[in-house]
């Protein structure tokens, strides 16, 4: 049976492995389990395969982003047959934008351009900060060096795009101390740049420390200059702010995030990976040796779920038009569509949350410009709060 499915889509391809797991980090990574690389690498074909018959017709795709965990610590030859079972099972587009997460001090001169020849063509580098007591707070394994390195070494195999990742609200952080990682990304030249607010996640070491008084809860105030003062010189530098938490280059905005914050189709793939498509959210299963049994003795499913399916449950109306609020608002430039909202949903936006609009607006979180609801540049700081009134 053929379905016509929303296209194209993007893959989220999840390598939960890592060499070190950080102080902060709450994703689904494990240490000390290289030995199964190359199984899992042959599962997640498999769970590609899977999921692509399921849909009874050759689905485009049109970015892939190979997430972790440290995608960069599989070998070349591992991920060689991760693309050759989305190339032979889906149609993938010519252009397609093909990211992968690396750590710096995982790749070198013969790494990189091994996998540019694979066809990545994006690399996002997990930078942090510039600064050596932050980096050891973190508890990352590389220094600046190591970055300036990997950027470098990237440029050399070919790579003309290329992300890098900071983190802003640390315990102890000043806004010089910001500013000086800033200022050393900017140096690198990249294409993009991706700057998060540390959030200490229950389960973490930071979470354990914060507890037991050996550091100090992050300041929000600071934060808040931090953000501020990042917007201020990237504007200044002529980098697009696109997304809340994301700058680019003019043209160079990451085309598969922009498929999470538009709230369009993405199947996600390997061991806890979480998707959207087809009217599902489902999640896999998140341990890497039972997804590689699952894989091993389980049937395919209906579209978008694989054998590897933990958990999946259909996108009422109500869920739908909520997502699609708290994700395209995200979106500073483009908002959410007030005419496209109406057509898709058969109820304006004002008819669907009213009270939660009119509030927001009267707050000045939100404008209407153009046929479209924007974030105000005082909501950019707030947005937490504005996505909670549509959520609630």
């Amino acid at each position: 049976m053929s379905y016509a499915y929303e296209t194209p889509y993007s893959l989220y391809l999840h390598i939960p492995f890592c060499r070190h797991r950080c102080a902060y980090c709450d994703f689904n990574t494990y240490t000390g389990l290289s030995d199964l690389q190359r199984p899992y690498a042959a599962a997640l074909a498999k769970e590609i395969e899977q999921v692509a018959g399921a849909a009874g017709q050759a689905l485009a795709v049109h970015t892939i982003f190979f997430g972790g965990g440290t995608p960069s610590l599989m070998a070349p030859t591992d991920l060689a047959v991760i693309l050759e079972s989305v190339r032979r099972h889906f149609r993938l587009q010519f252009d397609a934008e093909i990211t992968m997460e690396a750590n710096p001090g995982t790749v070198d001169g013969d790494y990189l351009p091994a996998v540019r020849a694979l066809g990545v063509n994006r690399l996002s580098f997990g930078m942090q900060s510039a600064v050596a007591g932050e980096l050891a707070l973190l508890e990352r394994e590389h220094d600046l060096q190591a970055v300036v390195q990997a950027v470098q070494l990237s440029r050399a195999a070919g790579f003309d795009n290329v992300s890098l990742d900071l983190i802003y609200g640390l315990p102890g952080q000043t806004l010089a101390s910001w500013e000086t990682s800033l200022r050393a990304a900017l140096q690198m030249d990249t294409e993009h740049l991706s700057l998060y607010c540390l959030t200490i996640e229950p389960g973490t070491p930071m979470q354990r420390w914060l507890r037991q008084g050996l550091i100090a809860a992050p300041d929000p105030d600071v934060a808040a200059d931090q953000y501020a003062l990042a917007c201020s010189l990237l504007a200044e530098l002529g980098w697009q702010h696109y997304e809340i938490s994301n700058w680019a280059r003019p043209g160079r905005a990451g085309r598969h995030n922009l498929t999470y914050w538009r709230n369009g189709a993405y199947l996600g793939l390997g061991a806890g990976a979480h998707g959207h498509a087809g009217g599902y959210r489902y999640e896999v299963v998140k341990q890497p040796r039972v997804y590689l049994r699952r894989l091993a003795n389980g049937e395919g499913r209906h579209f978008p779920l694989s054998a590897a399916t933990a958990q999946a449950h259909t996108v009422s109306r109500q869920e739908a038009m909520t997502d699609t609020m708290i994700t395209q608002l995200r979106l500073l430039q483009e908002g959410v569509d007030l005419a496209a909202f109406e057509t898709q949903f058969g109820h304006s936006v004002h008819e669907a949350f009213d009270s939660a609009l009119s509030q927001l607006v009267d707050w000045e979180l939100l404008v209407e410009e153009n046929g479209r609801l924007l974030l105000t540049e005082r909501g950019w700081f707030l947005s937490n709060q504005v996505f909670y009134r549509f959520v609630s």
